[in-house]
């Protein structure tokens, strides 16, 4: 639950991040100018210049190039984009009104710049007042010539609306001058090649001079400057109309005397972005609005070029800070990116700690509640038990020592004793630890010598260390004084020991050390058994924690003997090496703090004694020390368990009936089988070195002795761990504790069926007799001999070994699968697989006896006769 409000809180502030971007309204204008020249590109640089102040407007600019169909395609893909709003300059007055209707009729609001159309549909109006600006010149050219002169005009695009407006308002101004007259007209399309053009033809029609020209803009007016250089004409003077203050405009060409005056005609870029959004953010707006110009004279011209040029100066100025500005937003941006991204990580890394270290929390929780309902549990079983053992205890060991027993009998008992004694020694581990779990644990102290008690401890393990070839010495010092729990620093010697013992191999050895330094007193059990994994090492000491080749146990002994250390006010530590070997050692104070108590201590008994039965075999022995010779027809049965006195019971059960062999692991229990290839195996499955499951996998991919079936004798019953069983080859499955006459019986039922398989070879091998076998490596195994032999059967000299060589068999292992598969010999299936294919050839052909008799491989034709009728019961010429 924690986790999905950290997950919340993470999502608003990705909502809350989002809006703040989005929360301002975003606007598209779409520009269509109706030419490219360089007063249109001022008013574009003025129009982006207003942008910098309003970061949610984008510009669109589209070109006509004087050009009205271009120009209606452009604005109709506006409307098909959806741009918020649209600033028009119109080529003529007729020519795109259609086009504006229809953005207008859309909802898209229209400016008209610079230039109008016949259409009353449109938003607003914003430019120069061309009439204005043509009467200003007017009246300029009529005062120059003092009221009476000649005038020729080149006009702008006839059908635009600045060209009119202009001429109107230049034929206004001159009606105030009477004697001054228009002698000539000319039309351009306001470049200045069309200016060129106009004023030839003027000069070459005109029937009178003239002393001024009137362009309707500085371009075409330069046009006629041009022309009238080049019919060398004199005293003619010349005023356009736009004065732009750029290089090469009218500004500086009236500073230069080739224009004699112009008319600022203003772009005033800012004015008409600031229309703009007025109508988009619904303020108020005039509908009609006319910009003002100014008559630029040589008087002037300069001043207005210094103030320009200071203005260009603060402008790039200006976009040089926009520039810098933009980068920092950029910056900005990314750092806000940057910042909102490592709050957002932070804020999940918080949260998954807060998560991971809950369920840590719960996990440890739950773990604690376990372990103490696990051993609550344990504590009530083990104070149930000690009831029934005290009844099962006592009639042993009165009954054990009547002298009617015979030695099977005594040594079933002697069984029987010795596991009560373990069974009660595992009820006081449990007890005890219950004991210290709870607090209540205390020692009983005493003054001992350690050395001496350490010498009977010893002396515990002496028989079964015998029994494996085991060494067990002890290194310390003739006298160490110990005051201590002499119960429970046994207790600790005892378990330490016994896991060494277990986990030590033939021909191991264990010492037993202890020395006393600077107060205190080390005690230490090394072995070179087969050691504890690294990553298991640091849980050994852990309450109910069991290694992987640990095999059977409770998993408190060492949590026991850590409890017990601890409880002395001492430490415990192991090292190990897998492989090699462990040592584990304890530190404890000599003399602990507390009054000595003369109660006596329970003294643990001898655990594994000697039993009076016969010496049995086990892993500490030679493997061909462990394979008896077949002196009867008994069938052959391997037992293979790490507990000895399960194996001494089975032996006392099966021997009757049964070849018994033994191991105590499934290591040296596979070595065996492959040796002795037995009837069957009965294996436990919690074993050291090798458990039950991978040494019947094992099994039953080996070749030599697939077909054995094994019975699995285990403590672990569930429907699962069965079928894992069965999973790894397991021919039959018995939890423990297993009723002997259930064993019995099934030993019987698998030798019987393995019996009733061989029937099916008694008329040869076949392969419909091959398809039922069960297992394919013994399907496999019993093609290939079939194979072998077909193809020798003319070969009089083939033999068991031979064919041992050919399948990968010794002759003792072929010899015991074969038989075990077909109820037959090697040379039995050899004779019987010829007489057969001699029988098919005598049915068959015209041959002779004798040449059939040598065509299955038979040295002898009497020889052959003689197993001929014995097999069939009839002479081979009949």
């Amino acid at each position: 639950m924690q986790m999905k409000q950290w997950l919340y809180v993470v999502f608003l502030t990705l909502v809350f991040s989002a809006c703040s971007d989005n929360n301002v309204k975003k606007y598209v204008i779409g520009v269509s100018q109706c030419s490219e020249d360089i007063w249109r590109d001022k008013l574009n640089n003025e129009l982006v210049m207003s942008t910098y102040q309003h970061d949610n407007v984008t510009l669109k600019f589209a070109s006509a190039n004087d050009n009205d169909r271009l120009q209606k395609q452009q604005i109709e893909q506006f409307i098909k984009e959806g741009v918020n709003l649209l600033i028009v300059s119109p080529n003529q007055i007729h020519t795109i009104s259609s086009v504006i209707d229809k953005a207008y009729d859309a909802g898209i609001p229209v400016i008209l710049f610079d230039r109008k159309t016949d259409s009353r549909k449109y938003t607003a109006f914003i430019g120069a007042d061309n009439y204005e600006a043509g009467h200003e010149i007017g009246d300029f050219i009529g005062q120059q010539l003092e009221g009476k002169g000649n005038i020729a005009e080149i006009c702008g695009l006839q059908a635009s609306s600045p060209a009119i407006e202009r001429n109107r308002g230049f034929m206004d101004a001159l009606k105030n001058y009477p004697d001054i007259k228009v002698v000539a007209r000319g039309y351009g399309d306001w470049i200045k090649e069309s200016g060129v053009t106009a004023m030839d033809s003027i000069l070459v029609q005109s029937k009178e001079s003239f002393q001024y020209v009137f362009a309707q803009n500085d371009r075409m007016a330069l046009g006629a400057l041009q022309s009238i250089k080049k019919h060398k004409v004199k005293g003619i003077k010349i005023v356009g109309i736009d004065a732009l203050p750029v290089p090469g405009g009218g500004m500086e060409n009236v500073r230069d005397g080739n224009l004699e005056a112009s008319y600022i005609y203003p772009t005033r870029g800012d004015s008409v972005m600031q229309l703009a959004l007025n109508i988009l953010e619904k303020k108020l707006y005039k509908r009609d609005n006319y910009l003002k110009g100014a008559l630029v004279t040589k008087a002037n011209a300069n001043v207005l070029l210094m103030q320009n040029e200071e203005m260009n100066k603060q402008t790039a100025r200006l976009n040089a800070l926009h520039g810098k500005v933009d980068t920092y937003l950029v910056q900005y941006n990314h750092q806000k990116m940057y910042i909102v991204l490592f709050s957002i990580i932070l804020l999940l890394l918080i949260g998954i700690m807060v998560y991971i270290y809950r369920t840590i929390l719960m996990k440890r929780r739950i773990e604690e509640e376990a372990n103490k309902a696990k051993l609550q549990f344990f504590t009530n079983i083990s104070h149930e038990l000690r009831t029934p053992l005290t009844l099962i205890a006592d009639p042993v060991n009165y009954i054990i020592h009547d002298d009617n027993l015979n030695s099977q009998q005594r040594s079933m008992l002697q069984i029987v004793q010795r596991n009560v004694l373990v069974l009660t020694q595992l009820v006081s581990e449990i007890l005890d630890f219950r004991k210290v779990q709870n607090g209540k644990m205390e020692l009983r102290l005493s003054d001992f010598n350690l050395t001496e008690s350490m010498k009977q401890w010893i002396m515990l393990f002496s028989a079964s260390a015998q029994k494996k070839h085991i060494a067990i010495s002890m290194d310390a010092p003739d006298t160490i004084m110990l005051r201590a729990d002499q119960d429970k620093i046994e207790r600790i010697c005892y378990n330490l020991l016994s896991n060494a013992l277990k986990y030590t191999s033939e021909g191991g050895e264990i010492t037993l050390t202890a020395k006393e330094e600077n107060g205190r007193v080390m005690i230490s059990v090394a072995d070179n058994g087969c050691g504890i994994s690294s990553d298991e090492l640091p849980y050994i000491f852990d309450r109910f924690y069991q290694a992987k080749n640990a095999g059977r146990g409770t998993g408190i002994g060492l949590a026991i003997v850590k409890a017990f250390t601890e409880l002395h006010h001492g430490e415990v530590s192991a090292t190990s090496i897998e492989g090699k070997g462990s040592t584990f050692t304890i530190h404890i104070p000599v003399r602990q703090k507390g009054e000595v108590t003369n109660q006596p201590t329970e003294k643990i008994e001898q655990l594994v004694e000697p039993s009076s039965a016969e010496e049995v075999p086990n892993q500490a022995r030679h493997i061909d020390e462990l394979i008896q010779p077949y002196q009867t027809d008994k069938p052959e049965v391997l037992i293979i368990d790490d507990n000895i006195d399960i194996r001494t019971y089975l032996r006392s059960v099966l021997s009757e009936k049964y070849n018994v062999s033994e191991a105590a692991d499934g290591k040296v229990g596979l070595e065996l089988a492959r040796k002795i290839v037995p009837d069957i195996v009965l294996s436990d499955i919690m074993m050291p070195v090798m458990d039950g499951l991978a040494f019947c996998q094992q099994l039953k991919t080996d070749k030599a002795i697939s077909h054995i079936p094994v019975i699995l004798l285990t403590a672990r019953s569930l429907d699962e761990q069965r079928a894992e069983g069965y999973e790894h080859g397991a021919d039959a499955y018995l939890s423990k504790p297993f009723s002997l006459r259930l064993l019995l019986s099934r030993i019987d039922n698998l030798i019987e069926s393995r019996k009733k398989l061989n029937q099916t070879w008694s008329k040869g091998v076949e392969d419909d007799e091959i398809g039922n076998i069960s297992n394919e490596i013994d399907k496999s195994f019993l093609k290939q001999l079939r194979k072998i032999i077909q193809e020798n059967l003319a070969n009089s000299d083939l033999s068991v070994e031979q064919i041992g060589d050919e399948i990968g068999l010794s002759r003792v292992q072929l010899y015991r699968k074969v038989k075990a598969l077909t109820g037959y010999s090697p040379v039995e299936i050899v004779r019987k697989a010829r007489l057969t294919r001699a029988r098919h050839l005598l049915q068959t052909t015209e041959r002779t006896v004798s040449e059939v008799a040598y065509a299955v491989g038979f040295s002898t034709p009497s020889y052959f006769s003689k197993c001929y009728k014995d097999e069939f019961g009839e002479n081979p010429k009949k």
